[in-house]
């Protein structure tokens, strides 16, 4: 039962992704479902199902959304070790900790794929699209956790 509402949770997030979330944009950043997603997941079952899940979406959003960036699964096999492994070390019922570490993962996963795409000039697109994007990736994200927990009383952290 667990296993499958993890598993909805997750299709849940790239069909958000994929539809909902391309319609809010804001200044060219668009939040990320999928990362926020990963890092709850790493965080509440630790690196080894964070690297596995990490790479599953990335394989899943690297078909869904047809694109090139054939690095989202390294991306986020290597997110979703870090968090797990590093994260779960942190306190993180701070929401300011979340927002943090929801931020430094979008950085990551970003500067994995331009690295792969190897940008011409790979410091402007960190500060033109990577930044925006992961500030306003971990505000919603932490945002939905806030409302998850505190009005429906769903803890998604274990």
């Amino acid at each position: 039962m667990r296993r499958t509402f993890l598993w909805i949770f997750v299709v849940t997030a790239l069909v958000l992704q994929v539809t909902l979330f391309t319609k809010i944009e804001i200044s060219g950043a668009r939040p990320d479902a999928v990362i926020v997603v990963l890092v709850y997941l790493a965080f509440s079952f630790g690196a080894i199902v964070g690297s596995i899940v990490g790479f599953l979406i990335g394989l899943a959003e690297f078909a869904i959304m047809s694109t090139t960036m054939a690095s989202l699964p390294l991306a986020g096999t290597v997110v979703g070790f870090l968090v797990g492994r590093y994260g779960t070390k942190i306190m993180y019922e701070n929401y300011l900790v979340q927002l943090a570490i929801i931020f430094a993962s979008v950085l990551v996963f970003d500067s994995i794929n331009l690295v792969w795409s190897a940008p011409s000039d790979l410091a402007t697109d960190l500060v033109r699209w990577s930044i925006p994007g992961a500030a306003y990736t971990a505000v919603v994200g932490v945002g939905l956790v806030a409302f998850f927990e505190r009005i429906l009383g769903l803890r998604l952290v274990l």
